[in-house]
């Protein structure tokens, strides 16, 4: 029971340490904190567009109409869904509400260089986004999902990552070469 006991207030102890320490830190230095959470997740984006455009540039163009299955995207509608949804995504941040229309492209190079502006241009407008904006409640997609600019910044990288990962298994049922995800 003693060990037990002490263990439950070292947890005790220590979930109060690091709170306190946090809201210290937090309250201290809230520009400087966010800034930093704000620097590293644009550049935990830009790394994983990097990683994302060099899979799309092995899709061939002449496959845009195939699909593995008849209930899934085809590799031109996933293709663009990459692009499309980080435009939205990014859009969102920005001014709060999703987009309802987007470009579409059949031809990879060109996708590639949409997507590559696209980005850009997403990057810096978030970046000029203030601390205190991207905490700032939004509803992109209804009034039912009022969440912070952060928490849609960080759903566009997590969705990037997810449909980047859909279109590595298309190409290789497809037989194309790959590139290592993370090399």
């Amino acid at each position: 029971m003693a060990g037990r006991r002490g263990s439950f207030f070292a947890r005790v102890e220590t979930t109060i340490i690091c709170s306190t320490f946090f809201t210290t830190l937090f309250k201290s230095g809230k520009d400087s904190f966010m800034s930093t959470q704000i620097e590293s997740t644009i550049a935990n984006w830009n790394r994983i567009h990097k990683q994302t455009t060099r899979v799309m540039a092995i899709a061939p163009n002449d496959q845009y109409g195939w699909r593995p299955h008849e209930t899934a995207m085809t590799l031109g509608e996933l293709m663009n869904h990459l692009f499309q949804s980080e435009m939205g995504l990014a859009d969102a941040v920005v001014t709060g509400v999703y987009p309802k229309e987007f470009p579409s492209y059949s031809q990879t190079a060109e996708l590639i260089e949409a997507f590559d502006k696209s980005h850009a241009e997403g990057v810096a407008k978030v970046t000029a986004l203030s601390p205190e904006a991207l905490q700032e409640e939004i509803t992109p997609f209804g009034p039912q999902w009022q969440v912070p600019r952060m928490v849609v910044l960080n759903l566009a990288l997590e969705h990037e990552i997810h449909h980047r990962g859909q279109l590595y298994t298309y190409l290789r049922i497809l037989g194309c070469e790959l590139p290592s995800l993370f090399g």
